[in-house]
């Protein structure tokens, strides 16, 4: 295998089928759209008929599962008038949830199924006006329906036209470092046509398909679309469209000229670090006090404004942040509002008592807007709760710093 090589989110789409043009139809028309309806199913008056769903079906829904749903439709404006509107919903499927196991033409779909739903009017009133108050209430309403999230499972498409359903993501906080441009890679998958037919795979192989290098093309391109940013241990299933993986030519009598293919793919190794439970257990998200004032004076509330100074050493030991910078401390903030922008460093806050420090594993996706591929360690000293200041150093604060003040790791 010279070039071989998967992500999960459930939303729901609705959208009109057509596009609605007033001029088309008289006041009391409008919405609706003329189409054979004898190829759709039927569940307590909602039609519904699936316009697309993977070969592979990672679900369906089921009672109890939390979806989220990316609705499109035709909607009225402030000023009146029609435009295509969007609406991300999620909800939890059940009885006496928003969307229920039968009645909604929903249940039983499939993370990045598409479907295709006509709704009557008395039923477009009596609850989808309820989620989507600015839709346009028609005699009949055509809705598009597709599946992006499914628990922890989500669904992505690329501009590409490669399509991705994340089926076991790393949580953010066991996620120590995702794969960038000039790492070292090997992956276990399994890579089949449009027929099912399975054209290669390393489990037939005995072994990984690696090493390769990320970003120097020794892979398909749809392997580097969907590698980038991934975390050690996630299983994705990718469908590759040709000119992301063999185009016209193909390869030999496995794989046809403008194949479409799919691949169900697991990070195993990134550079020197293999995946294992042993790894997957391992929380990276986590921090240590480092000095604590004898008393502690004042106490991090949800609600308190705060200052602080920090002190952030990368993977390749470069180092920046308020302290390093020579920058006054970062503030003022609170963690009921936006809190630093830093998701890590808002779950060490609470219970930090003014003039104290901790130190803070920060991991790639729990980090900087913009992102960072590296966990990044974090000295992080609390300097002001609510107008109050720390001390700014004593004695033994100002030999452990040296005499600049400013934190050495």
């Amino acid at each position: 295998m010279c070039k071989y090589g998967l992500v999960f989110l459930c939303f729901v789409v609705i959208a009109s089928g057509e596009r609605i043009n007033n001029d088309d139809f008289t006041e009391d028309e409008e919405g609706i759209i003329e189409e054979d309806l004898s190829d759709y199913l039927e569940e307590d008056g909602v039609l519904y008929k699936t316009l697309w769903k993977p070969k592979d079906c990672a679900g369906p829904t089921e009672d109890g599962d939390d979806v989220t749903m990316i609705m499109e439709y035709y909607g009225l404006k402030d000023d009146g008038t029609e435009v295509e509107m969007e609406h991300a919903l999620t909800t939890k499927i059940g009885r006496g949830q928003t969307i229920r196991s039968k009645g909604d033409g929903l249940f039983g779909m499939c993370l990045g199924e598409r479907r295709r739903l006509v709704i009557p009017q008395h039923i477009l009133r009596n609850k989808y006006k309820q989620i989507l108050p600015d839709i346009l209430d028609s005699v009949k309403t055509y809705l598009e329906v597709e599946v992006t999230k499914i628990n922890k499972m989500s669904w992505h498409k690329f501009e590409s036209g490669l399509r991705m359903a994340m089926l076991e993501p790393v949580e953010s906080e066991f996620c120590s470092r995702t794969v960038v441009h000039g790492d070292t890679l090997y992956v276990e998958y399994e890579g089949t046509l449009e027929n099912g037919k399975v054209f290669d795979s390393s489990a037939n192989r005995g072994t990984p398909f690696g090493p390769f290098v990320h970003g120097k093309r020794q892979i398909i391109d749809g392997y580097t679309e969907t590698l980038e940013g991934r975390c050690l241990g996630e299983r994705w299933r990718m469908t590759v469209p040709p000119h992301l993986a063999y185009g016209d030519d193909g390869v030999g009598d496995d794989i046809p000229g403008g194949a479409t293919l799919t691949f169900d793919v697991r990070l195993v190794q990134l550079n020197d670090n293999l995946w294992s439970d042993e790894v997957r257990d391992r929380k990276v998200l986590g921090w240590e006090e480092i000095y604590k004032p004898e008393v502690c004076e004042e106490m991090v509330g949800f609600d308190d404004e705060l200052y602080i100074h920090y002190d952030a050493t990368r993977e390749d030991k470069s180092k920046f942040g308020s302290l390093v910078d020579n920058n006054p401390p970062y503030g003022p903030f609170s963690l009921s509002d936006r809190g630093t922008f830093v998701p890590a460093l808002d779950h060490a806050l609470p219970g930090m008592c003014l003039g104290e420090r901790r130190m803070v594993v920060v991991p790639p996706r729990l980090g900087w807007v913009g992102g960072h591929h590296d966990s990044i360690m974090v000295e992080m000293m609390l300097v002001k709760i609510n107008g109050k200041e720390a001390e700014r150093f004593n004695t033994e604060n100002k030999r452990e710093r040296g005499e600049s003040g400013k934190i050495e790791l």
